[in-house]
């Protein structure tokens, strides 16, 4: 096993575990230096070294082999439930707590690929989709990755919920997901063209502001007229592009993520 080392303040050290998350870390250990912290995590080759060095490069980033760690157990101490919003529950299968009164459980696993539900986008989506009534809408999910936002939308009462996603891994990992919440899974490959338009009440991606971009006439295509897009995976500096395309009701942050929710 491999393992990268990074320092960081307190504020950050959530932000960054999410980011080590979607680089594909097997599990992170953080360790509290006394005004910095300390993450260390696990990845299985030393095939991402350089990669990961350059995209961390501002955290002292130190990279190092280790065949003592169990990172197993590290990856399950470091994904505790939790609540996002104020109704959803996000848990590890590896749990099997109470769900809090009032919310509702959803199932996802962090080891698979394609997004943890840690990242603030994943979670500015998920408060987004909350507060849209979803009994008896379609969502559609653009880039749906590990699955989460679809199933989330169908925990949260929509009819029909389709992930798309032009990753065969992703699709993979949604699959899984689906059926840890013993939901059939609605997955297709491709991306917003594959659909056709007027589909969806409520349209979401969490895509990088550029794919956002590339893809904006695609997605006002395939929402309903009066329908709700609800666009995150941006940071604050290219809040104003988007804005310039999707007239945004609201906008919501996390950090220095956006989201946009724009109602047609």
């Amino acid at each position: 096993m491999f393992f990268l080392r990074l320092t960081c303040s307190p504020d950050r050290a959530e932000w960054l575990s999410a980011e080590l998350w979607d680089a594909g870390t097997a599990g992170i250990q953080e360790i509290d230096q006394g005004g910095e912290i300390t993450l260390l995590s696990g990845f299985e080759t030393n095939g991402s070294r350089e990669s990961l060095l350059q995209r961390f490069a501002r955290y002292r980033p130190e990279w190092e082999h280790d065949d003592a760690t169990d990172w197993i157990a590290h990856t399950k101490d470091a994904w505790p439930p939790r609540r996002v919003g104020n109704r959803l529950f996000l848990t590890p299968p590896w749990h099997d707590g109470e769900t809090p009164p009032g919310c509702i459980r959803i199932v996802h696993n962090p080891g698979l690929a394609c997004g943890t539900g840690e990242h603030p986008c994943t979670q500015l989506a998920l408060e987004a989709l909350e507060k849209y009534m979803l009994a008896g809408r379609t969502v559609a999910d653009i880039g749906t990755g590990s699955g989460i936002l679809a199933i989330a939308a169908l925990r949260l009462g929509a009819t029909t919920s389709v992930g798309l996603d032009t990753d065969e891994a992703a699709l993979a990992a949604a699959r899984e997901n689906f059926a840890l919440n013993g939901l059939p899974a609605l997955l297709a490959a491709g991306s917003a063209e594959a659909v056709r338009a007027k589909t969806a009440d409520v349209t979401v991606a969490n895509i990088s502001g550029t794919v956002l971009l590339a893809i904006a006439e695609d997605l006002l295509r395939i929402t309903k007229p009066k329908g709700t897009l609800i666009l995150t995976g941006f940071p604050e500096w290219e809040l104003s592009a988007l804005q310039g395309i999707f007239c945004s009701s609201s906008v919501s942050a996390m950090n220095e993520w956006r989201c946009i929710v724009a109602n047609l």
